[in-house]
């Protein structure tokens, strides 16, 4: 207010008075306005931050803005100095000396991430004595290109040209952000150490931004130092494995031209063990005869054992909310699991299981869920850095379609042909019975106990980052199995699935994954009546469609308040990803599937009509260090009145696909 006064009373004076008496009124003004402002000065006044940001995007990154914010203006959001919202700030110098430095560290931050053009400015609104509102307006303009000039030190023109022309594919994908220059010059190393050159070394690395034609040009000179071939392999360890079993997953031979990428697939097969908890294999520099490299391979132990101990939720509405009053009280709901796990059993990495599970709660005909199996994992067979493995169990079951007792002894051998594909082949030997509702048994009494002879063989291409939590390209596997049964007319059945699952990351740093995921599964050999009702196909559940309790996602018998089950399915899962921070992240998703091949030569097992099941939710992920645990909250479309429940509820560790 006083303020406002005085710059009034300066512009009636300057109006009345000659020059002289204009600079005498100019004087006193501004004696005054500053006596005012002091006075104003010592009134604290709070400082918002608005942030209005502008940026060329692509089609990719634009697509990623409309479900999320934009990658960079969540990166300044999270600055320092935007962590209070609102700053006291004690004059109008000191205002402008805070925005001054707000500045200066957005566009520092612009220029990491490759905005070498940003423009910032801002205005100041005070019309509020008690708030100052400013407005920082940025523009981030587009990302600079980066260009790459490479000389190698002491290499023919060929070397040159070759080594530089795949640099310069890879370069493609990367903008000139402070991480992608260091990807690229990484790149560079390892192209080297891939190549026999286990030590080059950066001699020099210049860059020069080129704001005419929105470029940064890196200069690199590098020296690749001195090119060798595996030898002699040293093992430094614990007692209580064998040197062997380490031997027996080193990825290269002696002899062989050296390739830092056989070292990293080396590291990956002993951590994928789990019985080390440091694996360092680096060269022994020191005894270097010539070209030939000796290495050096060290592990200390894991733990020894690992105990597992759960709560899983099971019954016929799998999470389904109903009222008390309504629900089938038959039903349990609750099966606690007990795991424990034996590391390195024998000294040749060999993993001993035991698996308890079970409920209290009983059935009305006294019929309760427990399971126990004995399972042992062996390497090195029959060929080195494979695996068998041996399980016996015993379980009891009520799904949502079935009761079910088994009996099952299983064998398995697993080995990885390549370092992304993996084959395996076994067999399964069974001993069931089942029960259900009686309308399947009406015609096939002698399908309540039976005996199963299973063959499985399988192959996985594996070109992701990661098991639990995949960021980046692609996983498929087609699986094929034999079935002989016994003890009752069935005869033969042959299964076949297929699955593909893709992982598309929208932004440099992986934090929006776009995934998608595609399974197929058939049964061969005889009509859909004859197939035992546990082995036929259902849908829904948590890895299928999950807005639908696990096997309800297809068509029930018209009468019967049970699913029919079918001889095909196909099903798929989208989701859309997104980590917010280094421990939480949040995910969109939509599920579908439709069971084939359903129709009954009998009348009295007439299904529904034929549909799909769509499902879509949304997902809250925590990174532990293990891997993401996920929470799943799921959603049918077109959900069927006392059949279906509103809402599903799923937890695990790992993403869904």
């Amino acid at each position: 207010m006083t303020k406002t006064h005085s710059f009034a009373f300066f512009v009636v004076f300057e109006e009345r008075k000659n020059s002289m008496a204009k600079k005498i009124g100019f004087l006193f003004a501004a004696v005054v306005l500053n006596a005012f402002s002091y006075e104003a000065d010592l009134r604290d006044f709070n400082y918002r931050v608005d942030l209005i940001l502008k940026q060329e995007q692509n089609i990719v990154e634009i697509a990623s803005d409309m479900i999320f914010d934009s990658e960079i203006a969540s990166t300044i959001k999270q600055l320092r100095t935007f962590a209070r919202q609102s700053k006291p700030v004690s004059n109008m110098r000191a205002l402008k000396d805070r925005i001054i430095n707000d500045m200066a560290t957005i566009r520092k931050k612009a220029h990491i991430m490759g905005f070498y053009g940003a423009k910032i400015r801002y205005d100041i609104d005070s019309a509020n004595p008690k708030e100052v509102i400013v407005k920082l307006r940025v523009d981030l303009g587009t990302k600079f290109n980066l260009k790459l000039n490479v000389s190698y030190l002491n290499q023919d023109e060929e070397f040159n040209k070759t080594h530089s022309a795949l640099l310069q594919e890879n370069l493609r994908r990367f903008k000139a952000s402070i991480e992608e220059i260091k990807s690229i010059i990484g790149i560079a190393v390892s192209d080297l150490q891939a190549s026999g050159f286990f030590k080059p070394e950066i001699l020099e690395k210049k860059a020069r931004i080129d704001y005419a034609t929105g470029e940064v040009v890196l200069n690199l000179k590098i020296d690749p130092g001195l090119k060798v071939f595996f030898s002699d392999v040293k093992i430094k360890s614990f007692p209580d494995i064998s040197d062997e079993f380490i031997k027996n997953r080193i990825a290269w031979e002696k002899g062989e031209l050296f390739d830092i990428r056989k070292v990293e697939s080396t590291v990956e097969r002993l951590r994928s063990s789990q019985i080390f908890s440091k694996i360092k294999i680096e060269p022994d520099e020191k005894a270097i005869d010539g070209e030939k490299l000796p290495m050096i391979i060290e592990t200390k132990e894991e733990k020894k054992r690992a105990v597992e101990i759960g709560l899983l939720y099971s019954g016929e509405r799998n999470m389904n909310f109903q009222k008390k009053s309504e629900t089938q009280k038959k039903l349990k709901s609750i099966i606690a699991r007990f795991g424990w796990t034996n590391f390195n059993t024998f000294g040749g990495g060999e993993k001993l299981s035991f698996i308890a599970e079970g409920t209290p709660m009983k059935t009305q005909e006294k019929r309760a869920d427990y399971g126990f199996e004995v399972a042992l994992s062996q390497p090195d067979v029959f060929l080195k850095n494979n695996a068998a493995d041996y399980s016996a169990s015993r379980k009891q079951e009520l799904t949502n379609v079935f009761f079910r007792k088994s009996d099952r002894l299983s064998i398995a051998f697993s080995y990885p042909a390549f370092d992304f594909l993996l084959v395996k082949i076994g067999g399964i030997v069974e001993r069931n019975y089942v029960d259900t509702a009686e309308v399947f048994f009406r015609n096939l009494e002698n399908q309540r106990r039976y005996e199963c002879v299973s063959i499985p063989l399988e192959f996985v291409i594996d070109r992701t980052d990661g098991l639990l939590n995949p960021t980046t390209g692609y996983r498929s596997s087609l699986k094929f199995s034999h079935m002989s049964f016994k003890k009752t007319t069935i005869g033969k059945l042959k299964a076949f699935d297929a699955s593909f699952a893709y992982h598309l990351p929208l932004d440099d740093l992986k934090k929006t994954v776009l995934a998608f995921n595609i399974l197929r599964r058939s049964i061969f050999g005889q009509r859909i009546d004859v197939v035992p009702v546990d082995k036929r196909i259902y849908a829904g559940g948590m890895s299928s469609v999950r807005g639908y309790a696990n096997q309800m996602a297809t068509e029930m018998v018209v009468g019967e308040e049970v699913p029919m089950g079918g001889k095909s399915s196909i099903e798929f899962n989208a989701e859309v990803r997104r980590r917010f921070s280094k421990e939480f992240g949040g995910v969109a998703f939509f599920d579908g599937a439709k069971v084939f091949q359903n129709k009954s030569m009998y009348d009295y097992l007439q299904t529904e009509k034929k549909r799909w099941f769509y499902s879509w939710g949304i997902g809250v992920r925590y990174y532990s260090g293990i891997g993401p645990i996920r929470v799943d909250f799921a959603f049918p479309v077109k959900r069927r009145r006392g059949i279906d429940s509103k809402m599903q509820f799923v937890i695990s560790l790992g993403q869904a696909f």
